[in-house]
C-alpha cells in the first residue's frame, strides 16, 4: 500500500502554522470510494472541513490488487506502518516499489499483460537467483534492490527501465504518525467476502484489530452505494429487508446499486457525477442516524458510520 502522491505532503495550515493532521483512508473498493473522497477533497472549502485535517488516500500497491477481504487489508496496513516505523522491509514491499516505479515511469502503464509479466520475473529473481521467499527481511534495501534491477534488465533486455535506484525506493513508506494520524477503514460488510462464522469470525478480528489500534472502522452494511443513497431523502422509504440482502435485480446490479442509479442518473462503480452529492452530505449524515451507526450491531444490520467519518472531518 502507498499514499495516493498528490494529497501525500505535510503542511502546515497558512493561518495557524499548526501541523495538519493526516486521515489516511484505506477504502476496501476500488473506484467507487475513490472517486467520492476525491470530491470531498476537492470541495472540502464547500463542505467545511477542517483546514487543519489533510486527506491522504491508500492505494493498493500491485500485489495487493483485487484484495476486496477487509481482513487481509487491515493485516497488510499493519505490516506496512510497522515496515515504515523499523526500517525492515519485506522483499514483498520492496518487488511492490519497484512494480510501482515501472508504472510511474510508464512502463508498464495501464498494460496488464507486460504488468503480470515482469511480476513474475521478479517472483522468479527472489526465487532463483537470491534464493529468498518474498515474506523474508530485505538486509541491504540498496544493494538488493540494485541486483533485482540488474537481474531484471536481463531477462528484459529493458537495459534503460531504471536508471536511479534510489527513486525506486525514497518516499515509498506512509508518512504516518501515530501520535497525530489516523487510519481509516472505509469498508462494505460483504458476507461472501468477509466472513463471519465459528471459528472464522472475520468481522471480530477486524474490529478488534482497528480499536487495539486506533483506526478507525466506518463500515457500511451492506455497501458503500449505502451511504451514497443516504444522500437523498427516498432512503427512508426503501425496503430494509432488500437493503440488508442486497439481492441481484438484473444480470449486472443488485438493489442498492439499482435504486443509487434511480436517483443518481449514469451512476456506475467506476464513473458517477459526485458533485451532485456534495450539498448533500449534511443531509447524508443525518439521514444516517435514521440506521444503525454502531459498529458491533452493524455486522447484521443495514447502516453506515461513514457519516460519523464525515462529522469527525467537518469539527
Amino acid at each position: 500500500m502507498r499514499e495516493k502522491r498528490d494529497f501525500a505532503k505535510r503542511s502546515g495550515a497558512v493561518e495557524s502554522r499548526e501541523v495538519r493532521k493526516k486521515y489516511f483512508l484505506v477504502y476496501e473498493g476500488k473506484n467507487t470510494e475513490d472517486i467520492y473522497f476525491d470530491g470531498i477533497s476537492e470541495h472540502r472549502g464547500e463542505i467545511g472541513i477542517n483546514p487543519l485535517i489533510e486527506l491522504v488516500p491508500i492505494m493498493r500497491s500491485y500485489s495487493e490488487e483485487g484484495w476486496s477481504n477487509p481482513k487481509k487489508i487491515v493485516d497488510r496496513m499493519r505490516d506496512n506502518l510497522q515496515e515504515a516505523e523499523t526500517g525492515e522491509i519485506s522483499y514483498q514491499s520492496l518487488l511492490d516499489w519497484i512494480m510501482e516505479y515501472l508504472s510511474e515511469e510508464d512502463v508498464i502503464y495501464k498494460n496488464r499483460t507486460a504488468a503480470a509479466y515482469v511480476w513474475s520475473i521478479l517472483q522468479d529473481i527472489c526465487r532463483d537467483k537470491l534464493h529468498v521467499e518474498v515474506s523474508n527481511q530485505v538486509d541491504d534495501l540498496s544493494s538488493v534492490c540494485s541486483q533485482i534491477i540488474d537481474y531484471l534488465k536481463e531477462e528484459t533486455k529493458w537495459n534503460n527501465i531504471i536508471k536511479d535506484v534510489p527513486l525506486v525506493i525514497e518516499n515509498r513508506a506512509i508518512t504516518y504518525d501515530k501520535s497525530l494520524d489516523k487510519i481509516c477503514f472505509v469498508i462494505d460488510r460483504d458476507r461472501e467476502s468477509f466472513v463471519s462464522k465459528d471459528g472464522n469470525d472475520q468481522y471480530s478480528y477486524v474490529l478488534q484489530a482497528c480499536k487495539e489500534n486506533n483506526y478507525g472502522f466506518y463500515l457500511s452494511n451492506p455497501c458503500f452505494e449505502f451511504w451514497l443513497l443516504m444522500h437523498f431523502d427516498e432512503v427512508a422509504n426503501l425496503d430494509a429487508v432488500k437493503i440488508l440482502e442486497n439481492p441481484k435485480v438484473s444480470a449486472r446490479h443488485r438493489y442498492t446499486e439499482h435504486e443509487l442509479r434511480r436517483l443518481l442518473p449514469g451512476y456506475s462503480k467506476s464513473k458517477y457525477q459526485v458533485d451532485k452529492l456534495i450539498g448533500s452530505i449534511g443531509k447524508a449524515i443525518q439521514n444516517e442516524k435514521l440506521f444503525c451507526e454502531d459498529e458491533e450491531q452493524l455486522e447484521n444490520t443495514i447502516g453506515s458510520r461513514v457519516g460519523l467519518l464525515m462529522e469527525e472531518l467537518i469539527q
